[in-house]
Formats: structure tokens, C-alpha cells, sequence
């Protein structure tokens, strides 16, 4: 299934999914006559558009359409929806979505779902996005954070250890994808040029071309954030509703037909030199040049579209390799990946070395729309082998695009399948753990993810603590932000990571104290111990990024644990990663006794009367749960003989198991006997004269249980006593199958 971030990511990383040149110019629909045009003729010239992937034109079309029509509109929503999406207008295409679909996703498409799903996250509704991708295969644990509010206020939670800049590059129009080389910044940007280039027929803006500037001129200002009185005036996104088709926007003014005002009209014949400048050596290059990535030996890797279009029309993207010099780009070749009939390839990252490249690829073998591949060469000189896809640790059914390695050995990427904030986020993992495909990527929070698309991550230097990444948070437009990392170098002071979780209770989640919490390090093989506290807390240190093993073990309980990764980074402030779930240990085990509560009895009675129901109820939905036998013991009082209370007791033992039969527990699974009052709890002997309390309460009923009914995990006893608080021991001193069952 593709993900609902196509138009989006199509644009970014620069693919077009159709020829762009199409020779076809429709004629346009004029709002001051639409009177006289009929409806069957804009709904006609809507879909033309519509078909041509050109919806700024469509959009029009099937507005003016639905304000005349009364016929059945479901299919023409259906497409004005798409419009919107493509031209990332999220507001207007939510509100025909909910105009579409007013019973949340009844009829709704796969896809659409998706689309709409995201569409809520964008604007913070985040359970209702959960509703509507939840039961979707691939996207059940995306639509399970959505509906967490605690998860999602940590990841929301902003953090002082960033600090966040608006470059002074940015216009209305979309930069994105930064790189950091030689003291300069590389980006994207579809500002339009002086030469006279034809609009991309898409959504009206123009094709990206590769900008560089030196960095000691970047500065960071205050970003422009239209309202929505101004949006219709100063938003790129906003000014393709009503934009002339196949109008070339090199020209300073609209022609005479243009449909309402053109924006931004005064500064398109130019690109102002404080923005940067072109890059040259790229500017002949046909159609979009994307996302760059240079390596120690100056050669420079980049996406662009292949020259022509194939059969059906569709123009898909290269990789192409070159070398950068001050005189520009030169000696371009294209790189031996990809397929222009059946598959795009894109986004290259390419280590210092120039021996490992990771880049994003829709090949149909992928698990997701785009999934990250890897390739490898010994030298910068040999040919490189095979693309290998990344395991499920980063690959997921949705999008992960725009990946960065950085200096200091980690792979930043983005990914709009796997949990988080909303949109494209971007996750960090290191490239070694990244290739063995068994720790997950670490979500890095806010403010550098947000509900909007985010990505493009750039650092300035091997320590990772500055650098500039892109986002479309303001306005839906693709903007450069600058980010900084607060650190302070005459610290000596190291950071400490944990991990905090709790040991509760399984059915009653109550906190237990004292528990032995074991947590091994896969990367060190070590383990680590910690006790829980009066609240059922436990603290432990982090000292490296591991898959890691958490076990809780007490006497009195079935053990339990968990598998998650931990993520390790040295910096002056402390931080704390909450484990996945609480460790629950179940009292229900072989040999536990409890005693029903409110299970009464006229005297010399054993019929089961309307007060005791209820916590009958419980024990069957107690044992439907889990998967044990049980005894049902009567204890009466000592006030009969021992020969006529061992019968009664046998019968209100027998009576409760009928009870359990009936309503759905399997016979084998329950025994009765009765004690009758050979085990009084109080001293109540015969002759003895007791309180009518002390009677009461050796009149009882029990449950024991004796085993269980289904194969149950081994679990490796262990003496906790040996075990002290914060101590760390070498995996190589347990039993060898101890952290088995958290597999």
C-alpha cells in the first residue's frame, strides 16, 4: 500500500511520475463568465486536467462544477480531495474529506484512509487519526501511539537542549534538503529563474534546482506565518488555487486570461545573490536535480531526472555521480542503480570514504513505498556491489527517504510509516546497528520533529551538536531551519541516560516493591540490576545504544520482561527513556491461595444466592484468562460436628464449581473439596465460645491453584537475594537461557 505522503515526497525528492512536458495546454475557465460555461463541460475539462496530473487546473474546474451541478458529486469530491492533497492545500483537502466521508471512514478507500490519517496528525488530532489508520496492516502500531496521549506528550515535550533558527534563504517558495561541504550549504529550491521555465504542471510552482552559499551568510530571522487573512496574499502554498496553467513563471506578469491576481509577481524574473547561487555545471540538467552528498575525494553524488520519459509516460529519478570543483560540476555520469521502466532510485548519502552509500528506492521487491538500500565498494575506484535492502529496524510499508550519513557514524533518515509526530519524521540510528538490522532507530522529538513533514538533516561538524534540517511546519512550505544543540564545552560533566520503568501487579496493576529487575545489554553482554521501589519504580544506567533484555523477578510472582533499545549519546544533561511497558507479574502460579470475597451462606445452606454472583463472574473471567486449574476449598466454623460440616463444606464447594462449569470452564480444570472446619484461622475450637465475626470468618470459601493447563515458558529460577542495587554483572555468569523468554 503507498503512503499517504506520495505528492509530498514525489515533489521533495524530486520524481515525476508522469512526462512533464506535455504538449497540451487546456483552455481556462474564466470565474467572470463560469455563468455561461455548463456543467457537463467544466466537469469534462476538470478531468482532462485531472487525468494529466495537472490539479491546480483540475481544482478549478470541479469547484466551479460543484457550485452549478446537482447531480450525484461523491466521485467529483472524490478528485477535488486528491487536488488538494497533491497541491498539499491539507486544509481544504480535510475539509472535503470530511464533507466526502461524514461517517468517518465508511467507503473510504485504503489510501484514502492513510491520506486522512495523516491529514488529522498534521493538525493535531491525533485520535481521530488513530480511528481511521487503526485495523490497517502495517499502521496498527502508528495508530497505537496516535491514541497514547502520555506517548505523545514525550515525544511533543519541548526540550531546552535545542534551539531552532529560521534561515534568512528561505522565501515563499520551497527549500529543502541542506548540505554542509567546504564551509558552504547546498539546498534545493523551486524558486523560479530568469530564464523562462514552464511551471511544473502538478501544482503550478516550478522545477528544483541546486543552490549553494557560503554559510558565514546565513542568518536566522523571523519566518513569515500567514494567517488566514493573509494566505490568499503571501503563501506559496495558497497561490496555486488560482494559477494560470502552463504558464511559464519566468515572466514578471500574468498574461491578460490569467484567473485572479498572480502572486509574488514583482520578484519572479530574478534570484536575488544574497539567496545563494546556482550551482554550475547543473543548471543544462534536464527537469529537477535533488538532494546532494559529496565525499573526501570531491566527488559529488545527486538525483535528477533520467532524459526521457518511458513508454507510459512516467520519468523516474537517477542517481548520478560528478566532480566538484570552484569552476562547477563536471564529468557527470550516471551511477549503476535503478531502472527507468520499473523503478526510481534517489537521495544518495555517501560516507567520507566514498566506499558506502545509502540512498531511498521504490523498487517493487521493497516492503514500503520507498525503503533505504546500501551498497558497498573497497575502494573509491571499484565498482559497487548489489543494493541491499535495510531490515524492518528502519523499513517499514510506509515512506523512508532522505537519508544522511554523518561524520561521527550514524544514519539520520525520515520516515512517514513508523511512529511519530505526524508526516515525515526523522530517526537517527547508528550505521553499524542500522546494518545489522537489530536495534531500532531512535525518534528524535520536538521541536526537530513536529505534526508536518521534517527531513533533510545536515550537521556542520562530527560532534552533531549544529547543523540545519527542513521542514514544512510553517505554512505547509518546505523551509530551512537551523538547529543547535545546547552544550556547554567547559563542562566536565558527562550525561547519564537510564531507562525508568515500572513492576506492577498483573490484574490489580498495583505497584510492588522489592522486585529484582534485570536489564542485559546485548552490545556489552552485560547485565544490570536495580530494585523496585515503594511505587514499583526501577532506574538504570545506560552506558552504550544496545537491544537490551528486561526481566522483573520476584518469589511471590511469575516472572515477566521485555525486548526495546536503548539509545546512549554523551551530553551535559541527564535524560531518561521510559521502557516500552510496564513489567507485570502474575500471582496466579501453582500453589497461590486466595479467598473469595462476599461468598455467604444461610447456615447449614450451600445454595450460591444473588449477592455471591458477582464475584463468581470474576473468577471465570479470572480463569478464561489465564490458564491454570484451580481447587475450590470450603472451610465451615466449628459450630456442628465435624462429620456434618465436612458435607456441607463438600457441597458449597460443589456448588461453585457447577457454577464455574456452566458458565464456560472446562471441568478438568476445577476440583472441589471440603475442609469442613478442620482449618479454622481463628481460635475457635469446639468448646471454645467465639464472636459471631470469628465464626464468619472461618466460614469461608478458597481457591488454590494446582497447575497449569497449557505449556508454560521455563522460567529459570534465581536467588535474588545475590543481587544488589546498580551492581553490573557479565552476561557470561547466568544461566544461559535466563533471558530467553523476553525473546
Amino acid at each position: 500500500m503507498k503512503q499517504p505522503l506520495i505528492k509530498h515526497i514525489v515533489f521533495l525528492i524530486l520524481i515525476s511520475l508522469m512526462a512533464i512536458h506535455s504538449a497540451t495546454i487546456y483552455a481556462q475557465y474564466n470565474s467572470a463568465n463560469s455563468g455561461a460555461v455548463k456543467p457537463d463541460v467544466l466537469l469534462r475539462k476538470g478531468d482532462y486536467a485531472y487525468k494529466d496530473f495537472k490539479f491546480t487546473v483540475a481544482a478549478n474546474y470541479y469547484e466551479a462544477y460543484l457550485e452549478k451541478s446537482i447531480q450525484s458529486q461523491s466521485d467529483v469530491l472524490a478528485k477535488l480531495a486528491d487536488c488538494y492533497w497533491q497541491m498539499r492545500d491539507y486544509k481544504k483537502a480535510l475539509t472535503v474529506y470530511e464533507v466526502l466521508y461524514p461517517d468517518q471512514y465508511q467507503g473510504a478507500t485504503q489510501n484514502e484512509r492513510l491520506r486522512i490519517g495523516e491529514l488529522y496528525a498534521r493538525n493535531g488530532h491525533y485520535k481521530k487519526a488513530a480511528i481511521w489508520l487503526g485495523n490497517i496492516v502495517g499502521y496498527t502500531q502508528k495508530a497505537m501511539v496516535y491514541n497514547d496521549t502520555v506517548v505523545i506528550n514525550e515525544m511533543k515535550a519541548d526540550s531546552s537542549d535545542w534551539k531552532l533558527g529560521f534561515l534568512n534563504i528561505n522565501t515563499s517558495y520551497r527549500e529543502f534538503s541542506p548540505f554542509c561541504y567546504n564551509n558552504t550549504l547546498f539546498f534545493s529550491s523551486n524558486k523560479p529563474l530568469s530564464t523562462k521555465s514552464k511551471a511544473f504542471g502538478w501544482d503550478g510552482d516550478n522545477y528544483a534546482h541546486l543552490f549553494e552559499i557560503p554559510i558565514a551568510n546565513l542568518e536566522n530571522v523571523t519566518p513569515f506565518v500567514a494567517t488566514d487573512s493573509t494566505l490568499n496574499e503571501n503563501s506559496a502554498r495558497h497561490k496555486v488555487s488560482k494559477i494560470v496553467e502552463g504558464y511559464e513563471c519566468g515572466d514578471n506578469e500574468a498574461p491578460d486570461n490569467a484567473i485572479g491576481p498572480f502572486i509574488n509577481k514583482p520578484n519572479l524574473k530574478t534570484v536575488s545573490s544574497s539567496f545563494g547561487s546556482l550551482v554550475k555545471g547543473l543548471d543544462k540538467l534536464f527537469l529537477n536535480v535533488g538532494p546532494i552528498s559529496i565525499d573526501k575525494n570531491n566527488h559529488f553524488y545527486f538525483s535528477a531526472n533520467y532524459k526521457h520519459p518511458d513508454s507510459k509516460g512516467i520519468n523516474r529519478i537517477c542517481l548520478m555521480e560528478a566532480i566538484y570543483s570552484v569552476e562547477g560540476i563536471k564529468s557527470i555520469i550516471k551511477m549503476p542503480f535503478g531502472d527507468s521502466r520499473a523503478y526510481s532510485v534517489m537521495h544518495p548519502s555517501i560516507n567520507n570514504d566514498g566506499t558506502f552509500i545509502v540512498l531511498s528506492s521504490d523498487k517493487p521487491t521493497g516492503i514500503g513505498k520507498y525503503d533505504l538500500y546500501y551498497s558497498k565498494r573497497k575502494s573509491s575506484t571499484q565498482a559497487w556491489d548489489t543494493l541491499k535492502a535495510f531490515g524492518s529496524n528502519i523499513n517499514t510499508v510506509g515512506n523512508e527517504v532522505f537519508p544522511t550519513i554523518t561524520q561521527n557514524g550514524f544514519l539520520y533518515y525520515s520516515s512517514d510509516g513508523a511512529p511519530g509526530l505526524g508526516g515525515l519524521d526523522i530517526f537517527k540510528i547508528s550505521l553499524t546497528d542500522a546494518i545489522k538490522g537489530k536495534v531500532e532507530a531512535v525518534h528524535l522529538g520536538y521541536p526537530i520533529n513536529s505534526s508536518a513533514d521534517d527531513f533533510g538533516w545536515a550537521q556542520l561538524d562530527s560532534t552533531g551538536l549544529k547543523g540545519y534540517f527542513t521542514s514544512d511546519r510553517l505554512n505547509s512550505n518546505d523551509n530551512i531551519f537551523s538547529f543547535y544543540q545546547v552544550y556547554d564545552p567547559a563542562s566536565k560533566k558527562l550525561r547519564k541516560s537510564f531507562i525508568d520503568g515500572l513492576v506492577l501487579e498483573k490484574n490489580s496493576k498495583t505497584p510492588i516493591k522489592g522486585s529484582t529487575v534485570f536489564l542485559y545489554n546485548v552490545a556489552e553482554d552485560s547485565v544490570y540490576i536495580a530494585k523496585s521501589d515503594i511505587n514499583g519504580k526501577y532506574h538504570i544506567l545506560i552506558n552504550s545504544s544496545s537491544k537490551v533484555l528486561i526481566k522483573a523477578v520476584d518469589t511471590k510472582y511469575i516472572n515477566d520482561c521485555l525486548s526495546t533499545n536503548i539509545f546512549f549519546e554523551t551530553h551535559p544533561k541527564d535524560s531518561i527513556q521510559q521502557a516500552p511497558r510496564e513489567l507485570l507479574l502474575d500471582i496466579i502460579k501453582p500453589g497461590y491461595v486466595w479467598r473469595l470475597s462476599k461468598i455467604n451462606y444461610e447456615l447449614n445452606n450451600w445454595e450460591i444466592n444473588s449477592d455471591s454472583r458477582a464475584v463468581l463472574d470474576s473468577l471465570v473471567l479470572l480463569l478464561k484468562d489465564h490458564p491454570v486449574s484451580v481447587e475450590i476449598g470450603s472451610h465451615t466454623d466449628n459450630r456442628e460436628s465435624a462429620k456434618s460440616n465436612r458435607e456441607l463444606s463438600n457441597r458449597r464447594a460443589e456448588s461453585i464449581v457447577s457454577y464455574l462449569i456452566v458458565h464456560g470452564i472446562d471441568y478438568r480444570r476445577v476440583t472441589s473439596k471440603g475442609y469442613g472446619k478442620s482449618q479454622l484461622i481463628n481460635p475457635c475450637p469446639d468448646g471454645v465460645p467465639c464472636s459471631e465475626d470469628d465464626h464468619e470468618f472461618n466460614d469461608r470459601i478458597q481457591v488454590k491453584v494446582t497447575g497449569f493447563t497449557s505449556p508454560q515458558k521455563q522460567t529459570i529460577e534465581i536467588n535474588t537475594d545475590l543481587f544488589k542495587e546498580g551492581e553490573v554483572i557479565s552476561g557470561k555468569l547466568f544461566p544461559k537461557d535466563f533471558f530467553d523468554e523476553c525473546k
